[in-house]
């Protein structure tokens, strides 16, 4: 559909022998944002990572803006608009802040292209270390330098895996404040977020695992709706 940013049709994932996705089927509706919730071991990583081409997908299909991307290389995924900011954020530790962004930067027809200037109004606190290497950053700091260096190749899908994993509680309000404005902006956001209540405050619709399976799908009020699915897939009461 016109209206679909991302579609996952069937898509299957092994990891060897192991059989880890299993027939997982979504849509990211343009615009919105879309939690993607499970326990640990669910496959959600696996998911983003089959999205980003990091993992070839063994069955189904993958299409962003109705274009097939599954049989593409990741560097490929990546120039038509779809931006992984990974677990673990996995940022340049010898470089710069400066140098991180630019080394990303990427030309796409998008309606107001992202800059450093862009990525710094959006972390402020990022321009204060905009000369000193990465690695030096707090886990806060490179995390918005991970979410700001997949801007600066103008994406249309932002896949963000955990980005509130190891950061202390003032530095998770900056990087939901940033998620948020960029969702207010119309970019079309996957959420993995082990932090149910953080990823509920951003959720347009939801997407619940369960060992490699769509265990529940609806919007962010369907699935408040029914308790007993989070008891029972996600240890929530």
């Amino acid at each position: 559909m016109a209206s679909d940013a991302l579609v996952l049709d069937g898509v299957h994932a092994h990891y060897g022998r192991s059989h880890v996705l299993h027939g997982v089927s979504l849509s990211l509706r343009r615009g919105a944002l879309l939690a993607l919730l499970g326990r640990n071991g669910a496959g959600k990583s696996t998911t983003m990572l089959t999205i980003a081409g990091l993992i070839k997908p063994s069955g189904g299909r993958i299409s962003a803006g109705g274009t097939a991307i599954d049989a593409l290389a990741p560097e490929a995924i990546a120039r038509s608009g779809v931006r992984l900011v990974p677990q673990g954020r996995r940022v340049f530790p010898s470089l710069t802040v400066d140098e991180n962004l630019a080394v990303a930067a990427q030309m796409r027809p998008v309606p107001r292209p992202w800059t450093m200037e862009r990525v710094f109004e959006l972390f402020p606190h990022l321009e204060r270390r905009r000369r000193q290497r990465a690695g030096t950053l707090s886990g806060g700091e490179q995390q918005m330098l991970a979410i700001g260096r997949a801007l600066m190749g103008n994406p249309e899908v932002l896949l963000l895996d955990e980005p509130s994993e190891g950061l202390a509680p003032l530095l998770v309000v900056e990087v939901v404040r940033g998620i948020a404005q960029l969702k207010a902006e119309g970019l079309s956001i996957i959420l993995v977020e082990q932090n149910f209540k953080l990823a509920m405050t951003l959720a347009d619709d939801v997407v619940v695992l369960n060992t490699g399976a769509v265990a529940i799908s609806g919007t962010a009020a369907q699935v408040l709706a029914d308790p007993k699915a989070f008891t029972s897939h996600l240890s929530v009461t």
